[in-house]
């Protein structure tokens, strides 16, 4: 199974030498808006962790992999791999960036960096594991293009979705909307923050559980419908 997460890396290669470089300087400079940066740090994290199979889709060699004298189970498990590596490599990386360029432009060691810690980034490699854990099946389902035009229109239900809720409980609340107030719901965030900050380490370990879990179940199904599926 290693040899064949080490053909994932070897097969993205090119991709890697280009989107590390100028992923890391986006991440670099996108640190001093924290907002910003933590999309340009979910792009580049994601690349890494799934580059691998936009590859393999442009090439075609999904069937020569394949033929190789492996099961389909080693062929799921390595892919799953080969993205939780990519992930953790981006987010690592993005982490090392951040810290370094604000501390650096600050002068001290309390100074932006403070917003762009290792908590943040345990939360945004869970919301990575997720979309994988749900993108991860139906890629060895329908195949990487079949695959991501379903799993964008469950991401755009869910956002909607929640977006409706979230929205309903603040007004049943008596907050404001966000767009409407955008004061108002920084402060409510600032509230948040101070409720989640004393649980800080068992809300960081019931998200990494939780994403352990669904990538279990995850691979699972994988395994269950790339066995079935005809090549």
């Amino acid at each position: 199974m290693i040899d064949l997460v080490w053909k994932d890396f070897v097969a993205a290669r090119r991709l890697l030498w280009l989107v590390i470089p100028l992923g890391g300087v986006q991440v670099a400079v996108m640190s001093f808006i924290p907002p910003i940066y933590v999309t340009a740090v979910l792009i580049f994290s994601a690349l890494l962790g799934f580059g691998s199979i936009w590859v393999e889709e442009y090439q075609g060699t999904e069937l020569l992999w394949n033929s190789l004298p492996v099961t389909r189970g080693q062929f799921v498990a390595a892919r799953y791999l080969t993205t939780l590596i990519g992930m953790v490599a981006g987010l690592a990386l993005s982490l090392t960036l951040a810290q370094a360029v604000t501390r650096m432009a600050s002068g001290v060691a309390d100074g932006p960096a403070a917003f762009l810690g290792f908590p943040a980034h345990v939360v945004m490699f869970a919301f990575l594991v997720l979309a994988a854990a749900i993108y991860l099946p139906l890629y060895f389902r329908f195949g990487a293009g079949r695959g991501l035009m379903f799993f964008l229109a469950i991401a755009m239900a869910v956002v909607v979705i929640v977006s409706l809720v979230t929205q309903q409980v603040l007004a049943a609340k008596g907050y404001p909307s966000p767009v409407a107030d955008p004061e108002a719901w920084r402060t409510l965030m600032m509230r948040m923050v101070e409720r989640v900050e004393p649980r800080l380490g068992q809300l960081l370990s019931l998200v990494i559980g939780a994403a352990a879990l669904a990538t279990g179940v995850s691979m699972l199904i994988s395994r269950r419908v790339y066995q079935a599926r005809d090549l």
